[in-house]
C-alpha cells in the first residue's frame, strides 16, 4: 500500500519531470520563492579564501530529489583519506530524531540518530569525520578545532549560505535535467537554473561529457545479516532463475532499477520515498522472494537479523580526473597560503 508522502512524491515528480501541469496551482508563489532566495543570496556572509582555516568543497544540487550527491561525496572522501587529509563531513541529518545540536557521528549510531546519509557516509568512508548539526558553520569550526581537518566536504549545502565555501559541485541528473524548469513547488529547481553559472563544477550523473560525468561502478553484492560477499558474476548465478525483488527508499529509484537490469537481472520493482524505511515484512508477505536487493542507503536502515535473504549491491561513484584536478588545485594553493 502507498504511503501518503509515496503518493505526495510520485505526484510531484510526475508534474515535474513527465509534463503533468497540475503543480502550476502553486504559480502565484513563485514570485515569493524568487524573492526569499534572491534575499539569500545578496545577504549572505562574504568570506575570504579559506575564511574557517581550511578549504570548504560543498556538494549540492540545483534540484530536489536525489542527484548523486552522496555517493560523489563519499568517492571524495575516500580519495582525499587516500591522499593523507584529515577529511571532515557536515551534514543536516535530515530525518534525525536526536534535537538539532552537533552530533559526531560513529559507525555504532543508528539512522534514527544521525540519519541515514550521514551515517552511509560515516561507514563508507570510516576515515572522515562526520558531524550532523543544524548549523554547518559550527559543525565545520568543531571539526576543524577537535580534529586538525585539512578539508571539509559539505553534503547538500549549496543552499545552506551560511557556511563559507572555497569550491562548490553541482550534481545534476543529465537523464532528468531540470524538469520543467520552474522554482520549488511548480518544479523541482531550489534556485534559478542561473545558479549554475556561479558553481565551480557541474557534475552530471550519466553525462555524456567525460569531463563532467559521474558514473556508477557496481563492485560486488554484500549479506546484509552475514556480510558474506559475491562477485558481479557469482549473484549472477546465484539469483538467477528465483524470485528476486529490487527494493529501495531512493529520491530516484529508477536509476537503480536500470543498473540492476543493464547487469541482466530480472526483478520486482518495490520503490518507497525517498529516506523511508523499507517495509521489509510487506515485501516478504507480498512477494514471497527468494533473494531481495536493496541499496547502501536502504541497507544502513535494517535490522540485520531481520535481513536473511537480503543483499546490497556495493557501488562506487567514478569521478572525471577533470574534478579531482581542481581540487588538487585548491588545495595546493591553501598549502602555499
Amino acid at each position: 500500500m502507498i504511503s501518503r508522502r509515496e503518493g505526495l512524491e510520485r505526484a510531484f515528480n510526475n508534474a515535474w519531470y513527465h509534463g503533468a501541469k497540475w503543480t502550476f496551482i502553486f504559480l502565484p508563489l513563485i514570485p515569493l520563492v524568487m524573492l526569499a532566495t534572491s534575499l539569500r543570496r545578496r545577504f549572505r556572509p562574504q568570506n575570504g579564501f579559506a575564511a574557517l582555516g581550511v578549504p570548504v568543497v560543498v556538494i549540492g544540487g540545483l534540484t530536489a530529489g536525489g542527484t548523486g550527491k552522496t555517493p560523489t561525496l563519499i568517492a571524495l572522501a575516500r580519495y582525499l583519506s587516500g591522499r593523507g587529509f584529515r577529511v571532515g563531513v557536515v551534514s543536516r541529518g535530515y530525518g534525525r530524531t536526536t534535537d538539532d545540536s552537533s552530533l559526531l557521528v560513529s559507525e555504532e549510531h543508528t539512522h534514527e540518530e544521525v540519519g541515514d546519509e550521514p551515517l552511509l557516509i560515516k561507514r563508507s568512508a570510516p576515515k572522515a569525520h562526520v558531524i550532523v548539526g543544524k548549523s554547518r558553520k559550527k559543525a565545520a569550526k568543531s571539526l576543524i578545532r577537535e580534529f586538525g581537518t585539512h578539508v571539509i566536504l559539505s553534503d547538500d549545502g549549496l543552499q545552506h549560505y551560511d557556511l563559507p565555501r572555497d569550491f562548490e559541485v553541482a550534481v545534476i541528473d543529465a537523464d532528468r535535467g531540470l524538469g520543467n524548469g520552474w522554482l520549488l513547488p511548480v518544479g523541482p529547481l531550489r534556485e534559478p537554473r542561473e545558479r549554475l553559472s556561479s558553481v565551480n563544477f557541474v557534475l552530471e550523473r550519466n553525462g555524456s561529457v567525460e569531463s563532467r560525468a559521474l558514473t556508477y561502478a557496481p563492485k560486488r553484492f554484500i549479506s546484509v545479516k552475514t556480510q558474506q560477499t559475491l562477485t558481479i558474476d557469482e549473484a549472477r548465478a546465484r539469483f538467477a532463475g528465483s524470485s528476486l525483488v529490487a527494493a529501495t527508499g531512493l529520491g530516484q529509484p529508477a536509476q537503480f532499477f536500470t543498473m540492476l537490469r543493464h547487469m541482466g537481472f530480472e526483478f520486482t520493482e518495490v520503490a518507497v520515498a525517498d529516506h523511508a524505511v523499507l517495509p521489509l515484512s510487506e515485501i516478504q508477505a507480498s512477494h514471497d522472494p527468494e533473494y531481495i536487493v536493496v541499496t547502501a542507503k536502504d541497507a544502513v536502515k535494517m535490522d540485520k537479523q531481520a535481513c536473511d535473504n537480503v543483499w546490497v549491491i556495493d557501488v562506487e561513484a567514478q569521478l572525471p580526473e577533470s574534478l579531482m584536478s581542481s581540487l588538487e588545485q585548491l588545495l595546493d594553493r591553501v598549502a602555499r597560503n
